[in-house]
Order: structure tokens, then sequence, then C-alpha cells
């Protein structure tokens, strides 16, 4: 369950990343002018989420084109 912090409207959460991960967070954050990591990582998340999505609407349809 998400903490909301009084001073904010928003859910917060806490995860760790590894020095790596974190480095390819932050070059995208700057790549991409993002004001923080959250605003960044919210981004990634945002179309990693749609990406699944895409993909599991792919191979459904390419079921269907199986079975007909």
């Amino acid at each position: 369950m998400a903490h909301i912090r009084h001073d904010s409207s928003k859910p917060s959460t806490t995860i760790s990343l590894d020095h790596i991960l974190l480095a390819k967070v932050d070059d995208y954050r700057f790549e991409n002018r993002k004001d923080n990591r959250s605003a960044a990582i919210a981004d990634l998340l945002q179309k990693g989420l749609k990406y699944v999505e895409l993909l599991e609407k792919k191979k459904l349809r390419d079921a269907e084109k199986v079975l007909n």
C-alpha cells in the first residue's frame, strides 16, 4: 500500500534500484528533460505498462489468427 504524504495529494512508494539501473533512469531523466527522478520513473512506468498492454493485445490477435 502506498503512503500518502500530508504535503502532497499523490501517493508515494519507495523502490530500490541497483546502481546500473539508477544510472539509466538518470540518463533518461536528463535526455528527456524530466524535472526529477520521480517524473522520469513515472514516465518510464507508464510507457512500460502501455508496452505490456500492446504485447498482450498482439498475443490475442496472433492466437485468433491461428484459430481461424
